[in-house]
Order: C-alpha cells, then structure tokens, then sequence
C-alpha cells in the first residue's frame, strides 16, 4: 500500500479515500449552493469543483505511476549521509592495526569504478541490478527515504539507490586524500574531507551594517523546558573543555599536547558567552561562523586571565580591525577550527549535548564547515635546481664563518665552521630524500654507525612526540631505514654524533628543542633556513615563486625525487627511499627484500641506488674539524646582509 494517504490501487488502478469522499463532498457544495444561490450559479460552482477534482486526481495518479520526484534537499541529505558514512568507515580500516589496512585506500579506489558502473544506463541489466540491490535492499533505501520524510514506492526506491550509490563512488575519491599533510592535520578528517559540500551562508549577500562591527551573540535565556537536549546541564561550556579534551584523547581521536584544540573550544565558549550546556542551540553555531569570518587573520585571542578573552566578548568587537582582502582569514582555517568543534560536539552528543530525538543534530559545526577551494597540490610548490644546492653549500656555513648569528658572514679573522643541524641538515635533505620533521627530529639510538652499512632510522620517538608519548611517523610507509650518504660521513657526521652524546643529549640535533612551543623543524627555518635562503639571494635569482609560498625545505626532497625520473630509476626503489606507498599487489605483499636478503643487502642496494641517480653537490668542501658551539648558540646563523647604519650615524 502507498504511503500517501487514503490512495489505495484496486485491480490496477487508483481510487481515492477520504473521510468525506471528493464526489460526495461536491454533491454537498452544490446541494449547499442550491440553497443559497440560484441553479445557474449552482451548476457553475459544481463544475469547477468537479474540475479541480479531476486535475488533482490526475496530478496524483501520474506520480504515483512515475515516482515521487526527489527533491534536492532530500537527496543532500541522502548523499551526504552515505558520504560520511563510507569515508568514516574508509578511514576506519586506513587507521586500523589490521594487517590489510595498506590496502583500504587501494580498495576503496577500486570500489569506485564499481560503484560508478551501477548508476550509468547498463545498471537497468539484471546482473547490474542483483549487484546494487545486494548492496543497498529495498528495506534499507525505503528506511532511509522514510527518516527524511521522502515518498517511498519503487520509482523512489530506485533513485534513492542511485543516489547512495554515486556518494559510495565519491567516498573512494575523497579518501584518495586521507593521509595528505592539510586532511591529517585537521581535527576531523572526514568532515574536512567533506567541507567543499557545504553551502556557505557567507555567499549570499550581508546585511547593511559594519564590517568591523560583529553582533554579539543573540541567545535568549533558555529554560530547561524549552531546552532541545534530552536533559539540561547546568555546567558551563568552559567547565567541560579539559574533560573533552583529555577524554578525546584517551580515545585515540586527538593525540600530541592539544594546545589548539583546547584554544578552539576556548574561543568558541568566549564568543558564545560561556552560557550553561542545555542553553545552546543551533543558533549558537552560526553565530560563531559568523565570528569567525569577522576575525582578522592578525587577531589574538589571549586567555581567559589577559588578552582579549579575559573580556568578554561584545565589548571587544568595536576595538577588532576592518576585514581587508589581505588580512581575511582563510576559509582553511576557518574549516579547522569548525572542524575540532564537530569533534568536540560529537563527543558532549553522549550525554550533555544528546538531542531529543535521536535522528537530530542540534549542534551540527560539520554542516557550517566552509568551501575551502580545490587546488593542484602537484604544482603549488616550487622546486630547487642543482645549482642552487652548490650554492648553498658553497655558503660560509661550509667554508668558514664568524660564529653564532654571524655564520653568513666573512668580513674578519677567525673564521671557523661549526657542526649543528644548520650545517649537516641540509646535507641530509639533499642526498637522504628524507622530510623537514624526519631529519630535525633524529635521535641519537636512531643512528646506526657500527653497521656494515651505516644507516638511520626514521620512526616514531620521544622527540618528534610531546607530553612523553613516541610520534613522528606521517604514515605507516614513512617508517625506514636509509643508508647515510659517504659524503655526510666524510664532512663529519658520524664525530658529531659522538660528540653531541658525550653532552647527555638524546636528539641528534637538540639545539632544534630548546623551546617545547614550536617543532624542531620550524625552529629550523625561523632560526637559520630564512637567512639561508636570504644569502643565496643575493648570489643568484631563486626559483619563481607560485602564488602561495617559495622554495622551502620541502623543495629540496622535490628536487631529490625529479633525479629518479631517468628511465632506468627502479621506481620501487625510490618510494622504499622516500617513504611513500607502493602500489600493485606484488610490491605490496609478495616483495619482502629485507625478510629474504637481510637488511645488509638491501641497505647496500639503496646506497648503490643514491649514488648512482643524486649528484654529489659537495664535494668540493674539506672535512673541518668537530667544532660546536654552545648549545643556545647552535644553529642560530643570523642574517648575511650588512646591517644598515641608523638614522643619526655616519655610515
């Protein structure tokens, strides 16, 4: 039986129920109409109530013979359930300890081409239909029609699947970025994953009122009867920060200190006016997109002690400076920041935030998530040419300089060359392939000199990890073991090494650590690569810039890998090196070099391969003398321009 009321289908055709029949109720119009008016006027209302019967009857029978057409709300809803769902399950097999979990991304790539096959015009074949049906019952699209209010009859059916089907395909194409370095670094992977769904309010035009201006929020007193939770808490959203955090992250969801997270939900209980649990409402959730979007990208929030949260929040809006082109916060940032709410509501949903009715989403941040934009990752990053690799390693840092802040410079006496990460880092990028955090992050007992073939280790450890838990590693892949290139080894690594574990220190490079704040990368570049690449300047003209960044570190390893491009390159060889994923059933499960040659042989083998592909850049520097400065001191190369005389001195 249809599900709309009082239709019924006798012996193939459609008749109508109602309480008071059509026909019936006409007859009673015009009885009625007899009555109060002349015949003539009569019959003129009764023929068109008679026609208004006959087109609605006629408007009904034909949509019940074609199917209730979709509308769009109710497949979004359709599609982006069956997204998330899929990608969550995607991601849940990519992360898992199994021992196929190499493979989900690989499959669900496969599972696309499936997936598309079954919604093109062959998926009318009955094999085609056998396949979609065993994957999506009627029962099932018929649940999922029903709990958005949909019509539900086999036409329906049909294109709801199709619909389900099309987002199973997408989630294969989607997942292909789970472990790209803007995805993983998000609080929510899959929402960040689906955040270019979303319809971003901020595209329709803005009121008529100041930019600089942002309303506070507008969030009436609610009781706990007009509370849309199944119970009201009384707590306030500041109270239960530290519990979603710490619980979170016993989960396994968030790892590392949590410092921007815990900043995040900090922001959002200043914004919303730190009210109690049961009082918040979707309301509160576009109010704080909202506030976003009017926050400058130079905005600081402080914390609740100083700063511009220890006020509350309508008073600081007037102070907040005008939204310029330049100044305007990204929509990326933005999408992170929406993106950790949505995992922290998803874990108050349990209890304090769990809706009156179970289907409902009261304090949906993932559907607030802004488009973000596609861009061609391939193509964002400028890359070295050799020549700037000599360059550099022609620099004083190798050939002799003034010490610490002045290792840039030549213009005196008592030029010295010292051994840190600014000397030996680069070296490492260059002729190892290996990432910025792989190489600043080194431990000493990752380093293994004694080997027939001295090599070290890249893994999860102490020092790329924080609050005493081991970290590191990106992925899976990025866990290696790569040969120590003959020309690190001349120019003194391995003394260095030795000399720096006399010191009691564990990092190979600890000078990278003294400040617990920032990575050892990023102390790197802000203490010595920026000057670095200010010097080489200054010496010849740098690769262009694209529209988003320079040549950085991370250019170096792209520089590296265009060296395996040569026809001969064994490309499996070449991602053992750079860590990235095989690909193919056999590279995946069937060769196992180390297990059957032994690591000495294959270490071997990777040595031959650097040699023979990455030029050697330095060989036209000496081996100095193991010279360290003091630790404070290390790495610290300073500028290698002449300082300017201030206004008031003679030059």
């Amino acid at each position: 039986m249809s599900r709309i009321p009082h239709v019924v289908r006798v012996n193939g055709r459609y008749s109508f129920r109602r309480r008071i029949h059509f026909r019936n109720l006409i007859s009673k119009v015009v009885k009625l109409a007899l009555i109060t008016a002349d015949p003539a006027t009569a019959r003129q209302r009764a023929a068109v109530l008679s026609a208004r019967f006959e087109v609605t009857k006629s408007r009904v029978v034909r949509m019940i013979e074609q199917g209730a057409v979709l509308t769009g709300d109710q497949i979004e809803k359709l599609f982006r359930e069956e997204l998330e769902s899929r990608l969550r399950a995607i991601a849940d097999h990519a992360w898992s300890d199994d021992d196929w979990a190499p493979d989900a991304l690989h499959v669900a790539s496969n599972d696309r081409g499936m997936y598309n096959a079954l919604c093109t015009p062959d998926r009318h074949q009955p094999v085609f239909e056998d396949i979609a049906k065993s994957i999506f019952p009627d029962d099932v699209v018929a649940g999922r029609l029903t709990a958005i209010g949909a019509f539900v009859d086999a036409a329906s059916i049909s294109n709801a699947r199709i619909h389900m089907l099309r987002a199973r395909a997408a989630a294969g194409l989607r997942s292909q970025r789970l472990f790209d370095d803007d995805v993983m670094d998000a609080a929510d992977p899959v929402a960040f994953l689906m955040s270019d769904l979303t319809k971003e309010a901020s595209d329709r035009p803005a009121p008529l009122q100041s930019a600089l201006k942002i309303p506070p929020i507008d969030a009436p007193e609610v009781s706990p009867d007009e509370c849309e939770f199944k119970r009201y808490d009384k707590r306030r959203f500041s109270e239960v920060i530290d519990e979603i955090a710490d619980n979170l992250k016993a989960e396994g969801v968030w790892s590392g200190d949590l410092r921007q997270q815990r900043k995040v939900m900090q922001s959002f209980a200043w914004i919303t006016g730190d009210r109690e649990l049961g009082s918040y409402s979707y309301r509160d959730v576009a109010a704080y997109k909202k506030a976003l979007l009017k926050l400058p990208n130079t905005f600081r929030y402080g914390s609740f002690q100083k700063g511009a949260m220890s006020r509350p929040f309508d008073q600081i809006v007037d102070e907040i400076p005008k939204i310029t082109p330049e100044n305007k916060r990204s929509n990326s940032t933005i999408a992170r920041d929406l993106s950790t709410m949505s995992t922290a509501a998803n874990y108050l949903r349990q209890d304090a935030w769990k809706p009156r009715d179970r289907r409902d989403t009261v304090m949906d941040f993932a559907g607030a998530i802004p488009r973000t934009g596609k861009r061609d990752r391939r193509d964002a990053r400028p890359v070295w040419q050799t020549r700037h690799m000599k360059c550099i390693f022609s620099s004083p840092i190798y050939t002799g300089n003034r010490g610490a802040k002045k290792r840039l410079k030549t213009d005196g006496i008592s030029l010295n060359v010292w051994h840190d990460a600014a000397y030996f880092a680069p070296m490492f990028w260059f002729y190892t392939l290996a990432a910025r955090e792989e190489i600043c992050g080194l431990e000493i007992q990752d380093i293994y000199s004694d080997h027939p073939i001295p090599h070290f280790e890249i893994r999860d450890n102490l020092t790329r990890g924080t609050d005493g838990e081991v970290a590191g590693l990106k992925t899976p892949n990025r866990h290696r073991k790569i040969p120590i290139h003959p020309e690190i080894i001349r120019l003194g690594f391995l003394e260095y090494v030795r000399e720096v574990k006399k010191e009691g220190h564990s990092a190979v490079f600890p000078e990278l650590y003294q400040i617990k704040s920032k990575r050892g990368g990023a102390f790197f570049y802000d203490r010595a690569w920026r000057h670095i690449v200010d010097w080489l300047e200054t010496q010849m003209d740098l690769p262009p810039e694209t529209a988003r960044e320079r040549a950085g570190i991370h250019s170096i390893r792209s520089l590296g890998s265009s060296y395996f491009e040569r026809a001969k390159a064994n490309p499996t060889m070449k991602k053992d090196l750079m860590g990235h994923s095989r690909e193919g059933t056999d590279e995946k499960h069937y060769s196992k070099r180390i297990q059957t040659e032994g690591l000495e042989i294959v270490l071997s083998e990777r040595l031959e391969f650097m040699l023979e592909y990455i030029p050697l850049v330095t060989d036209h520097l000496s081996r100095a003398r193991t010279s360290l400065l003091p630790i404070e001191s290390r790495s610290r190369v300073g500028t290698g321009q002449k300082r300017k005389p201030r206004s008031g001195r003679k030059s």
